[in-house]
């Protein structure tokens, strides 16, 4: 995924008018970081306190930098850009490196709900058993251990899709275990297997986890069962003082259902799935491609129906 410069510069036009930009992603900071990177928001006059310890129900009700929930809600972390490395001749549009891992921005961590250790070892034994493989995310690291031809070339679209960078291991993810519990897993099966995967995963490990179907569809995610997108901006929301009501959100996967109906007004894209737009309170008139957000909080503007600080 990419942010066009229109919609860089509209979201950069509503923060300077106090709006409060955040991603809800079921993708990983890192994966995140080039977006959050081009956009280029200052957060650094919304916090009175430098302290890097921040938690979900800390009484300054503010953060030094961009707000960000990802793996699908089990993380919350604010994304600084760091003014003491060299951010000079960085062309956004070809750097190589990521802005978190070459320095550019630091993370504070928020809140972090992780896959409990018993359901991790359930869920890699049982992708093992159907001959799948696990996306392990450790922080920054995705481990895999894959073992088929086409468990090589489903990690490298998961990578192309997403600009992950995977560790591959050969211990049943062992090393990885021991290093600390995995915020999400993604197990990786053949686009026609989607079905059938997704229908085996929900029905061994539904009562006890938060299963959502994949999309583009050849994966499924396997998350602690109290967490979704929208209980990951509710937790964020606590962080920074804001109504839940007051949260206009824009989504369009099946991961993005509990996130619309819990926002104050939740909005599904033109491109969204079915489901989720049985539950939006509004549909855009264009896609992701088309800068659907922007062109609706536009109209939004338009119609009298943002509130701008005064």
């Amino acid at each position: 995924h990419d942010i066009s410069y229109t919609s860089i510069a509209h979201l950069r036009y509503l923060h300077s008018r106090g709006f409060i930009v955040c991603i809800a992603t079921g993708r990983s900071a890192f994966a995140t970081s080039q977006i959050i990177y081009k956009l280029d928001l200052d957060y650094s006059y919304s916090s009175a306190s430098s302290d890097r310890n921040i938690s979900s129900d800390s009484s300054s009700n503010s953060i030094n930098g961009f707000p960000l929930v990802c793996t699908n809600g089990a993380k919350g972390l604010c994304i600084e850009k760091n003014l003491d490395a060299n951010h000079d001749n960085v062309n956004d549009n070809t750097a190589t490196t990521n802005p978190i891992t070459d320095g550019r921005q630091r993370s504070t961590q928020l809140f972090h709900n992780p896959v409990p250790l018993e359901l991790t070892i359930k869920t890699l034994a049982l992708a093992k058993s159907i001959g799948c493989v696990t996306n392990y995310y450790l922080n920054h690291d995705v481990y895999a251990q894959p073992t088929l031809d086409w468990h090589y070339e489903a990690i490298q679209r998961y990578a192309n899709l997403t600009g992950v960078k995977f560790t591959y291991c050969k211990d049943d993810y062992s090393t990885a275990i021991q290093k600390g519990l995995s915020s999400k897993l993604l197990i990786l099966c053949k686009t026609e297997d989607i079905d059938s995967v997704y229908s085996q995963v929900s029905k061994e490990l539904g009562d006890v986890a938060k299963v959502i179907r994949g999309s583009p569809p050849f994966f499924v995610e396997i998350l602690h069962k109290d967490v979704c997108k929208g209980n990951g901006l509710e937790k964020m929301c606590d962080t920074l003082g804001v109504d839940l009501g007051e949260c206009i959100s824009f989504g369009d996967g099946h991961n993005d259902i509990e996130f619309i109906q819990m926002s104050g007004l939740g909005i599904a894209m033109k491109n969204a799935v079915d489901s989720l737009k049985g539950v939006a309170d509004d549909i855009t008139e264009y896609s992701n491609n088309d800068d659907g957000v922007v062109r609706m909080l536009q109209q939004l503007e338009k119609s009298g129906k943002l509130h701008f600080q005064k």
